[in-house]
Formats: C-alpha cells, sequence, structure tokens
C-alpha cells in the first residue's frame, strides 16, 4: 500500500501490483504526477526480485 503524499502526487491510498508488468508507448505516457518515496521504491525493488526469482 502507497499512501497520498505531496512528494508521490496521489489523492488516495493505492496498491502496487508487482504481477502486472507491462510496457507502454513512450506517446501513451503523459506527465509524471510525482515520484515514489525511497522507502517505497526499495520495498518495491525486492518485491519485483522475489516474484521474478532474481534472489
Amino acid at each position: 500500500m502507497v499512501e497520498p503524499s505531496a512528494m508521490n502526487g496521489l489523492h488516495k491510498r493505492s496498491q502496487l501490483m508487482v504481477d502486472k508488468l507491462f510496457t507502454v508507448p513512450i506517446g501513451d505516457i503523459g506527465s509524471s504526477i510525482g515520484c515514489l518515496e525511497t522507502n517505497v521504491m526499495e520495498e518495491l525493488k525486492l518485491a519485483h526480485r522475489d516474484w521474478l526469482g532474481l534472489h
């Protein structure tokens, strides 16, 4: 779970889904709304590594 903050730009509590990886054409990407905090990025990195089996 990611709580909304001024840094990440979220307006409501959200979930990161590491099992839903997909590519998006660069033209479909809009402007950035924010940036995940360092501790959330570390948790996301560990979750991706575990889900992909890259121990």
